[in-house]
């Protein structure tokens, strides 16, 4: 190439090129072959032919081509510049530094060190070829080595080149240590924080997780000195679930980190040796804390929590004290998340993740949700103006839950659509990752959530297998997130006690009970109080409100306690001829859910009263309280919850119609036509028993205003139903709002 002209453009690529792979951490032959051959780079093809010619000449001629490329040619290409002898590389350019520094280390190579090198070398060199720049060149090019490599290295014959290869591989494999290639600490330090990240923003793109740890594994054995592999693991494993590893992954990388910053301290005799150990200290009790919080161990985690809490304080770091004080409201009882979410100056990012605990706290302790959403609204500030996009889905899934929370289910659906349809790409590396946290998987979980709310089970369907490709996966490629396995069963479950399919409701009681056990433990009793067994339903029932009574965070279920008292009053009601205790029960949730604004279930518990009224004889009492609940249920209630509103609506009214007259059958016949929308809604949801109710009470309101034909159809489709679906006949006899 000394007598042609390379063009402009291949010379600013060519250097752009080499300051990239200088710059860069070392990579993979076959990502560097990917490099010099996808057209990011306008490089001449013969430069690439003599750079390929070069490498097989040192795989295939030694240790002194490899020696000889090292030292005459770089000392070729950095003569001093002469008016006969133009500088090709000067010495104090940027590649000029990179060369002159590859030789000085090389210089200081023993024999054996260079012998290594070589076997690395070859190693590296095997493990990415063929490829495709190699595939590009001829045979017989790749055969044309230099003059003066030949004259001292002649080729072998065909016949003798596989024992030379079998006496070089040998070689290679005496070494056991060098039976792969090698990790080099700038290339663990790549792979950890590429790894590290995409854990945190998009869990399928980041290696799985029996792969990631093998290679972890082999670092750990190449680099047993870098702490930070070792958190790597500590990530892996709680993405798995897996206390055990996670415990001594975490041990072993604070162990090494505090034991290199003591030993390079002693070595550089640094004052402030104390003040770094002391900060691992503090992080590594702080990470132990998140730990156990991960794992549901609370009583630990304070431990740890305290333990950095007081090293935090003593050290005066405003940040660590932050981050202790946020794990400990996660795994803090009520006393100490009011305590810990006390106003301090934080950093924004601990300031909007305090925002987020704040609210939830607020909630649930009976605050006002306009209080609530103020709260709210301040960290999603914080987290627009600093551009945490992982705070920022949090947040809108934190919001969704509180309006769910409140039983404003639309609102709820909007945020979720809202986090789902976010723009939340980034570039890692040299391509964009979309994130998808657990906030993400809350949103979708919420979405299948509101569509089997609706009895839509087709979109129910198709959010979940959309969801199951887009999200991460843990086991396999496929594996569905915990939260939609726990969405999607706890709904099948709902569905099945309507239609009266009870192996298959027990079935999915069970299965929820692993990720749910309380929800579980509310539609088991659901279950006995709707196959007739009073007994075994309170029993349930009490094991329920006992928890809510002795759990420390009590406030956090009462949700879950409010709505094991209203079916506790309709398993006395139907089992009971005591009445008052129902009503005192169903005022005690109504002024529960009064208190802490949640509107829905206050909501439900008026409706429960309403009925309770019904069937007592006082019907205008129980429609004009039917009439003022009726909008809350309609706009966010589920199909069955409308469809049984509906139904008491239409029974408070025909209870209050007047007794004769065309009065009466205008009443009679506008609640006949109420009905239809009522067995649309039962059929969605397939609950037969309440669906051939429905026919039986509309066959008899025809008989009453004289439909003879329309009360036969009615009747006709009660016998077809149930001969399709036959319905016990204990279920008939339920007393139910």
């Amino acid at each position: 190439m000394i007598d042609c002209t390379m063009a402009p453009k291949y010379r600013k690529d060519f250097c752009l090129l080499a300051l990239k792979l200088i710059q860069c951490p070392d990579m993979e032959f076959k990502e560097l072959e990917a490099l010099l051959t996808d057209g990011r780079y306008n490089l001449l093809s013969v430069h690439l032919q003599n750079f390929c010619v070069r490498l097989q000449n040192i795989y295939a001629n030694g240790i002194s081509a490899l020696m000889d490329c090292v030292t005459s040619t770089i000392d070729k290409l950095m003569i001093e510049q002469s008016e006969t002898n133009p500088c090709i590389i000067t010495r104090y350019s940027v590649l000029g530094f990179y060369l002159r520094r590859i030789m000085l280390h090389l210089d200081k190579l023993t024999f054996v060190q260079v012998v290594s090198l070589y076997k690395s070398f070859c190693l590296y060199y095997q493990k990415g070829r063929p490829g495709l720049m190699m595939r590009s060149l001829s045979k017989e090019k790749l055969n044309n080595m230099e003059p003066h490599t030949t004259a001292t290295s002649p080729i072998l014959p065909d016949e003798s080149k596989p024992h030379e290869s079998s006496i070089r591989m040998n070689l290679v494999d005496r070494d056991n240590s060098f039976e792969e290639a090698q990790w080099s600490r700038k290339q663990a330090e790549l792979f950890t924080a590429q790894q590290a990240n995409l854990l945190q923003i998009n869990e399928r793109k980041a290696l799985p997780p029996k792969q990631l740890q093998r290679t972890i594994i082999q670092i750990i054995n190449d680099i047993p000195e870098y702490p930070d592999i070792h958190f790597l693991s500590f990530l892996n494993c709680i993405r798995m679930k897996e206390f055990c590893g996670a415990q001594d992954s975490l041990y072993n990388c604070f162990d090494r980190t505090v034991f290199s910053v003591t030993a390079n301290n002693n070595n550089n005799n640094n004052n402030t040796s104390c003040n770094d150990r002391n900060k691992n200290f503090r992080y590594a009790a702080l990470n132990r804390a998140a730990m156990h919080t991960q794992f549901g161990h609370k009583a630990v985690a304070m431990e740890a929590v305290r333990e950095a809490l007081a090293a935090a304080q003593g050290a005066a770091d405003g940040a660590a004290l932050a981050h202790a004080a946020a794990w400990g409201a996660l795994a803090g009882g009520r006393a100490r998340r009011a305590a810990l979410l006390a106003r301090v100056p934080r950093a924004p990012r601990v300031a909007a993740a305090a925002a987020q605990l704040m609210a939830q706290h607020a909630a649930v302790n009976g605050a006002k949700p306009s209080e609530v959403f103020q709260i709210i609204t301040k960290g999603d500030t914080i987290n627009y103006l600093h551009s945490m996009t992982d705070l920022t889905m949090a947040g809108l899934a934190n919001t969704a839950a509180l309006w769910s929370l409140y039983g404003k289910t639309e609102m709820a659906s909007i945020n979720c659509q809202l986090l789902l349809n976010l723009n939340t790409k980034c570039a890692v590396g040299n391509s964009s990752v979309w994130h998808w946290t657990e906030a993400s998987a809350t949103a979708g979980a919420g979405m299948v959530c509101v569509a089997a709310w609706r009895a839509d089970g087709a979109l129910a369907a198709a959010l979940a297998s959309h969801l199951r490709h887009a999200q991460p996966a843990l086991h396999a490629p496929t594996a569905p997130h915990p939260r939609l396995v726990a969405v999607a069963t706890q709904h099948q479950a709902s569905f099945a006690l309507l239609a009266g399919k009870w192996e298959e409701a027990d079935q999915c009681i069970k299965q929820l009970a692993s990720y749910d056990r309380w929800e579980s433990q509310l539609l088991k009793s659901e279950m006995y109080f709707l196959k007739g067994d009073a007994t075994e339903a309170l029993q349930s029932l009490h094991d329920i409100l006992d928890f809510c009574k002795t759990e420390d965070d009590s406030l956090h279920y009462v949700s879950l306690k409010l709505r094991a008292m209203i079916l506790m009053s309709q398993v006395q009601h139907t089992f009971s001829s005591i009445q008052s205790t129902n009503i005192m029960i169903l005022n005690e949730v109504l002024s529960l859910a009064k208190k802490y604004h949640l509107i829905y279930l206050a909501a439900t518990a008026e409706m429960h009263i309403a009925n309770e009224q019904l069937h007592m004889g006082y019907a205008k009492n129980a429609l004009a309280l039917v009439r003022k609940v009726l909008p809350t249920i309609m706009a966010h209630g589920s199909a069955y919850d409308m469809a049984r509103a509906l139904l008491l609506y239409t029974k408070c009214r025909i209870a209050s119609a007047p007794v004769a007259g065309e009065s009466r059958v205008q009443v009679l016949q506008s609640c006949c036509d109420a009905l239809e929308s009522v067995k649309k809604n039962f059929s969605k949801v397939g609950a037969h028993a309440r669906l051939l109710q429905t026919w039986y009470l509309q066959a008899q309101l025809y008989n009453d205003i004289g439909n003879h034909a329309a009360r036969n159809q009615c009747a006709w489709m009660y016998r077809q139903l149930e001969t399709e679906n036959p319905i016990e006949l204990s279920n008939m006899l339920l007393v139910m709002y």
